[in-house]
């Protein structure tokens, strides 16, 4: 009767001791399929764009803060010939440069770029860098107190005889927030013109329908994140993508930079105090 029991007791024992080893072995192999599909999706690079930085891409988003060098890239096919107002200086130069700090009052690090091309639309264009970084400039030299942080750089752009030029320029003043503004110019060095994102959409053989939907649809997933920001408490600036600001032919920023990339900023410090900005990159 004992062996009987213990039989039992051992058949028992036996039975919970597989039931265990199943059950250790369905867990681990759940845990493991879990973990292999947070691996892949951690992989596979997410669409989302980024609506606190740029808008777009990390990827293009840390390619635009690498542009700003302060000089002339000379690409490719490039056989143009211009008058230039100084000779012995490259076609696009730092023509307004300080780097000064002054406690309570200014830390300035401003590189102000002049194009060195004798023309009547260069002028314009050299007027308006004035007028919008170089006054700013100096104004806040003769400013006390206000606690200001400046800066300016600017890169340029040569290939297939277009220059691109694009500069930025960061203001924080006192307790405000800080202020980003972009600004660009293009210029045909063979037919001496300024060109329109229309002029570089043909160039590109991209016709406006459809820079039209790409720019819509990454604006589109920007305003799905920052709506979902701004549930959460977030003060994230707006966007709607169905506005006419994002239509090609409202577009005012925009440049052609390495690999024959056309950049199209969408700045809303232009217009306002923030330092968002959007980029499609086409």
């Amino acid at each position: 009767m004992n062996l009987d029991n213990n039989e039992k007791i051992k058949k028992r024992k036996l039975k919970i001791f597989y039931i265990s080893i199943i059950l250790i072995c369905v867990i681990s192999l759940v845990v493991a399929v879990i973990l292999q599909i947070k691996s892949k999706k951690e992989e596979v690079p997410s669409n989302t764009l980024n609506p606190i930085t740029t808008g777009q891409s990390d990827e293009y988003k840390e390619k635009f803060n690498e542009l700003f060098e302060n000089k002339v890239n000379y690409l490719e096919n490039n056989s143009y010939k211009i008058t230039k107002n100084e000779e012995d200086k490259e076609i696009i130069y730092t023509g307004y440069q300080i780097k000064e700090n002054k406690i309570n009052d200014y830390d300035l690090n401003v590189n102000i770029p002049y194009i060195n091309i004798n023309n009547k639309i260069i002028d314009g264009f050299n007027e308006s860098i004035k007028e919008t970084f170089e006054k700013k400039a100096k104004s806040l030299l003769n400013t006390k107190n206000s606690d200001s942080i400046y800066s300016v750089n600017y890169s340029a752009y040569i290939t297939n005889n277009i220059l691109s030029l694009v500069i930025r320029s960061t203001l924080k003043e006192g307790n405000s927030a800080q202020r980003d503004i972009v600004q660009t110019y293009n210029y045909d060095l063979t037919n001496q013109k300024e060109l329109t994102v229309e002029d570089l959409l043909d160039l590109k053989n991209i016709t406006k329908q459809e820079a039209n939907t790409k720019i819509r649809n990454e604006i589109k997933e920007v305003q799905e994140s920052v709506e979902e920001l701004n549930k959460l408490g977030y003060n994230v600036y707006p966007r709607d993508y169905t506005s006419e600001i994002y239509s090609i032919n409202n577009v005012t920023e925009y440049f052609i930079g390495e690999d024959d990339a056309l950049y199209i900023i969408f700045a809303y410090g232009n217009q306002n105090v923030t330092s968002e900005m959007d980029i499609v990159i086409i």
